[in-house]
């Protein structure tokens, strides 16, 4: 299936975090945080059921605990929650 545009912004969103938060990193959490307009994009990402078959290798698992407006990344060896600025 070809990603529709939103969804190539996602993608878009995710490899830049996966770029960034080594940078941010301690132990083995980290926290990165977007604008709203770009946090809005990978939520709709994260929920769209079609975003599991086209994410990045690195990520294991996508969650977002809405309470807290935060999107949990894991990859091998980091949490990184991602937050609005």
């Amino acid at each position: 299936m070809e990603p529709t545009l939103h969804m190539k912004q996602g993608l878009n969103l995710l490899d830049r975090i996966l770029q960034f938060y080594p940078l941010m990193q301690e132990g083995d959490r980290a926290t990165v945080e977007l604008t709203e307009q770009d946090w809005m994009v990978l939520y709709d990402f994260t929920e769209n059921p079609d975003g599991v078959d086209v994410r990045p290798a690195a990520i294991t698992e996508m969650t977002v605990d809405r309470p807290t407006r935060t999107i949990i990344l894991t990859t091998s060896d980091c949490t990184v929650s991602v937050r609005m600025a």
